[in-house]
């Protein structure tokens, strides 16, 4: 199944805008190891050494129109209970990276009383 890009305004002006939006350090590497015949072994970062990639985005104050398009977005990516995604999809970064197969690694809808005044909680994350 094939999802649309996150829904950030690079993609589409009418897209909400986050307020807080920053990538999480990598802290997680694949590290590969070969083992030789004398016992030495070398040691290499696998899939470019990238490590997990984890962005933390934050939007607050947005009205019910806006947040409707993160939650179809959300829907359509088919996030469980736990907060991941079974589908993955492009991200695009601050900077104009294009990440592929992102996935939703948190997703919060917090109880609003205010359809005025919704707020979500979105952490992706990109696995190397």
């Amino acid at each position: 199944m094939s999802v649309a890009e996150f829904p950030l305004p690079s993609v589409s002006g009418s897209n909400p805008f986050p307020n807080v939006w920053y990538q999480i350090q990598p802290e997680v590497f694949q590290v590969g190891s070969t083992e030789y015949d004398d016992g030495g072994r070398d040691f290499k970062l696998q899939n470019g050494g990238t490590g997990i990639k984890r962005w933390f985005l934050l939007y607050t104050g947005k009205s019910a129109a806006l947040v409707a398009i993160l939650d179809a977005h959300a829907l359509s990516a088919k996030v469980g209970p736990d907060g991941m995604s079974a589908f993955g999809f492009n991200y695009r970064d601050r900077d104009g990276t294009l990440y592929a197969n992102v996935h939703y690694s948190r997703y919060e809808r917090p109880q609003h009383v205010r359809l005025h005044n919704q707020q979500r909680i979105v952490e992706l994350t990109k696995f190397p």
